[in-house]
C-alpha cells in the first residue's frame, strides 16, 4: 500500500478546464426557406463534456449537434428554424464538463425584420381638408414620401412608449446600473438611469461557534415561528424569521440528539445519535447501533418514543438519516437508510396509521453506499403508495424514485466523482411539489450547492434552480454532514440549511413562479 500511495502521490493532480469564449450566441432570423443560417461555436475542454438546450419551447425551433464529446478542441453546431415572429426568441446553452460547474450561455435568435402599414388602402377627404392617419408598426427604420405638395405631414406632438426588457439578475450579484439617453436633432433631451437591485436569497446566517459546535451529526427543521437544529448532541430553537433568540431544548439528562425532524403538520421530532458503529455483526464486521426517533412535546419538550430499532434486528453495519412525511400523530411514513455492508443498502420504513407506528419493512435501494452518512432515502408522501426518493454514493449521485414496483432515475446529477449527497427535503407550494438536496464536493465543501427540483411528476423531476451555498469560517475540527429543510412561506420557498463544515445555520428564501 505504501508503494502504491507513493506512485499516486507523485502523479500530477488533474484539474478540469473549459475554455468557452462566447458569453452569448446570436443566431440570425433567416437563412434558407425554412432554416436560419447555422451557427458554429468552438471551445476547448480537457475532459468529457455534454451540451444541452433549455428554455420554454426551445425544442420546437432550435437543436444542437453533437450533444457530447471527449477532451480536446470541440465544435457545436446550432440549427434554428427561421424566426417568423416580430420578437427575439431565447434559449440557454448549457455546457457541462466533468469536475466543473455547468456554464450557461444565453442564445438569442433575432426577430424577423418587419414593418406593417395598418388601415385602409384608400381615404377620401372633404374639400375643406382634414387629416389622414396612417399607422405604421415596425421594428426597423423606415422612410416615406408624399407624391403631392398639398399632402403635408403634420408634425403633431405625440407620445411614444419605449419598452425595455430587464434581464433577470444573477444570484448574489451586486446591483447594476444602466442609462437610456433620449436625443434628437435638438441634441440630448434627457438621460434616464435604470438601476436593478442586487438579489441574494440568503435571509440570515448564524454561526454555531457560540454553541461550541464541532464536527458531528447535525439536523435542521422549521415549524411555526421556530427553526430547530441540533449540534454536539444538543437541540436548539431560534426565531425562524431572524435566527435570533437561540435557546436550548430542555431534553432529558443524558439524552444525545443526532438530528432534528419536522413533518408536514409541524410536529417536532429528534432522533438519537444514529450512524454509530458498535459491537460485532453476526456476519463479521461491525454493527450500527440503534435507530431512535422521538416526538417532542411543543410545550414541555418531553420526548415520546416513535421508533426504537436495533441494528441487530436487521444485521446492518450502519443506519441513519431519518426522513418523515405526513403527520406522525395521524398518517405518515418514516424512512431511514441502512447498510448491510458494501454492495447492499436499503430503505427501512415505518407506516403510521391513526398515530400508530406499524412494524418496519424494507426495500433494496438501486445502488449502494458504504455507510449510512453517504446516502439518503425519503418518503415522497404521507402514504406508502406515494413511493420513495433516494440518492446513494454508488449510483452516480442521481436521484431515483420508487413507485412501489421499481426504482427509476428521475433526475440526472451533473456531479463528478468527487460529489457527495446526503440530504433530501420535500414540500408543496402553490400546488407544485418541490424536492431540495445539497450537492457538495467531497474534498472541498466550499463548493456545496443547493439544488431545488420540481417533482410534481415524481418520475420526471425538473431542475428549478441551483445556487452555491453561503460559507463562512472553516471549522478546523473536521467534517460533518450538512442538512436541509424546505417549506412554503408566503408563496415562496424557504430553505433552512446547516453547511457541511457545521459552521453556520442559514435561511434562504427563493421566489417561485416570478
Amino acid at each position: 500500500m505504501a508503494a502504491s500511495f507513493a506512485v499516486v502521490a507523485c502523479e500530477e493532480e488533474f484539474v478540469p478546464h473549459l475554455d468557452f469564449p462566447p458569453t452569448e450566441v446570436t443566431i440570425p432570423a433567416a437563412g434558407t426557406e425554412e432554416l436560419a443560417e447555422p451557427i458554429t461555436v468552438n471551445f476547448t475542454a480537457n475532459a468529457a463534456w455534454t451540451a444541452t438546450l433549455t428554455g420554454e419551447g426551445v425544442a420546437e425551433w432550435l437543436s444542437i449537434s453533437p450533444k457530447s464529446g471527449n477532451a480536446g478542441d470541440a465544435s457545436i453546431k446550432l440549427d434554428a428554424l427561421v424566426n417568423t415572429g416580430n420578437e427575439n426568441r431565447t434559449a440557454i446553452l448549457e455546457i457541462a464538463v466533468e469536475g466543473l460547474e455547468t456554464i450557461q450561455v444565453p442564445v438569442v435568435q433575432l426577430q424577423k425584420n418587419a414593418i406593417d402599414v395598418n388601415g385602409e388602402d384608400t381615404y377620401t377627404v372633404s374639400f375643406k381638408g382634414g387629416s389622414v392617419e396612417i399607422e405604421v408598426g415596425h421594428n426597423v427604420d423606415y422612410t416615406y414620401e408624399a407624391s403631392a405638395e398639398w399632402l403635408v405631414e403634420t408634425k403633431a406632438y405625440t407620445t411614444d412608449k419605449l419598452t425595455f426588457t430587464v434581464a433577470e439578475q444573477e444570484v448574489n450579484a451586486p446591483a447594476r446600473t444602466a442609462t437610456v439617453t433620449v436625443y434628437s436633432e435638438l441634441g440630448v433631451v434627457k438621460i434616464v438611469t435604470v438601476t436593478q437591485e442586487a438579489w441574494s436569497p440568503i435571509v440570515w446566517t448564524k454561526s454555531l461557534s457560540a454553541l461550541g459546535a464541532t464536527a458531528g451529526r447535525v439536523g435542521v427543521g422549521a415549524f411555526g415561528n421556530y427553526v430547530a437544529f441540533t449540534a454536539n448532541g444538543a437541540a436548539y430553537l431560534a426565531d425562524a424569521a431572524t435566527g435570533e433568540n437561540v435557546q436550548a431544548v430542555p431534553l432529558p439528562d443524558g439524552f444525545v440528539a443526532g438530528g432534528v425532524h419536522v413533518d408536514d403538520a409541524g410536529n417536532l421530532m429528534v432522533s438519537g445519535p444514529d450512524c454509530q458503529v458498535v459491537g460485532d455483526a453476526p456476519s463479521g464486521g461491525q454493527m450500527g447501533g440503534n435507530l431512535q426517533l422521538y416526538l417532542v412535546d411543543p410545550t414541555t419538550f418531553a420526548p415520546t418514543p416513535l421508533v426504537d430499532y436495533n441494528s441487530a434486528n436487521f444485521y446492518c453495519t450502519e443506519m441513519g438519516n431519518f426522513r418523515v412525511k405526513g403527520d406522525v400523530t395521524k398518517d405518515a411514513v418514516i424512512a431511514a437508510y441502512v447498510c448491510t455492508g458494501p454492495g447492499a443498502t436499503y430503505v427501512l420504513y415505518w407506516e403510521v396509521k391513526n398515530g400508530v407506528v406499524a412494524a418496519p419493512a424494507y426495500t433494496l435501494l438501486p445502488d449502494y453506499s458504504w455507510d449510512a452518512s453517504t446516502g439518503v432515502a425519503a418518503p415522497a408522501g404521507a402514504t406508502l403508495a406515494d413511493g420513495f426518493y433516494c440518492i446513494t454514493y454508488g449510483a452516480d449521485y442521481d436521484l431515483f424514485y420508487y413507485d412501489g414496483t421499481e426504482w427509476a432515475k428521475t433526475w440526472e446529477s451533473p456531479a463528478s466523482w468527487m460529489e457527495n449527497f446526503n440530504c433530501i427535503s420535500t414540500t408543496e407550494v402553490g400546488g407544485k411539489k418541490y424536492l431540495a438536496l445539497t450537492m457538495s464536493c467531497h474534498f472541498n465543501y466550499d463548493y456545496t450547492d443547493i439544488v431545488v427540483l420540481d417533482v410534481t411528476d415524481p418520475k420526471a423531476a425538473k431542475e428549478v434552480f441551483k445556487i452555491q451555498m453561503n460559507f463562512h469560517t472553516t471549522n478546523e475540527a473536521g467534517l460533518t454532514y450538512s442538512d436541509i429543510f424546505i417549506k412554503g412561506e408566503d408563496g415562496k420557498l424557504a430553505a433552512y440549511v446547516i453547511d457541511p463544515w457545521m459552521d453556520a445555520v442559514e435561511k434562504y428564501l427563493f421566489p417561485l413562479g416570478e
